[in-house]
Order: structure tokens, then sequence, then C-alpha cells
């Protein structure tokens, strides 16, 4: 990702409670991209659970009205291994209860990052290469 800015001199930068002190114009865009990094890797990271967690919930559904004594099989760790479907249900449920609340996690920890970036936008005037031009209502 490019990004074009138009920061204040050097010396105008003051210290904020979330982001460093920025000595250069180039602090701040190593700053704003690396956090745009982070954001984006969160979002991945929450793709991927949210997938594992839709398995989850489609073993659940699928076994949910099976006889509890009856024979199925589990991968744990990359081995299959034979239980009955009443002591899989519990630790599937317990899985997918974790998976919601990593997500949850994840989630609010993206909040904090993309509102750290929107702040640093505001502050340095920071445009994204192929994003519209700033409004000159809000230039000022």
């Amino acid at each position: 990702m490019t990004v074009t800015e138009k920061a204040p001199p050097a010396s105008a930068p003051t210290p904020s409670p979330t982001a460093p002190a920025f000595k250069t114009e180039r602090d701040v865009l190593n700053y704003w991209e690396t956090l745009s990094q982070e954001v984006n890797l969160a979002r991945g990271k929450i793709g991927e659970l949210a997938v594992s967690l839709r398995e989850h919930v489609n073993v659940l559904e699928n076994v949910k009205n099976l006889d509890p004594s009856r024979r199925c099989f589990r991968s744990v760790g990359g081995v299959l291994v034979e239980r009955t479907v009443g002591e899989v249900i519990p630790a599937v449920e317990s899985n997918a209860a974790n998976l919601r609340r990593a997500i949850e996690a994840i989630k609010e920890q993206c909040a904090v990052k993309e509102a750290e970036l929107e702040a640093l936008r505001k502050k340095y005037k920071i445009r994204v290469q192929g994003e519209d031009a700033i409004p000159t209502d809000a230039r000022e």
C-alpha cells in the first residue's frame, strides 16, 4: 500500500497517549503502515476463525438428533479418534464457544487499532493512494 500524506513539520507533532512520538514524517508513515498491516492480519484471522466456527456449528446441527451412544470419529490434533456422539457434542460446543470468544476479542483489538488509524489519518492528513481527495471543507 502506498500512502501519500502531508504531515506538519517534524517539530510540530505532539505525542498522543496511544501513538508514539514521531520525529519525522517517515516515522509517521512507517507506524501507519505497520498498524494497517496489523489490522489486515487481524481481519484475516477473524475470517479464518469464522470459517472454523461455521464448521463446528454445522457438525453440531448434524449430530444433535443422533443417538448419544452412536459411534463417531473426531479429529484431534490431526489424528482420527473414535468416540460417541455424547462425548463429542460437549467438546465441539466448547470449541465453538471458544472460537466465538476469540473472534470477539480480535474484533475489539481491531476496532482499537482502526480508531488509532483514523486518529492518525485526521491528525496528519494521511490519504491512501486511490482514495478520493479530501473535500475542501474538511481541509482546515
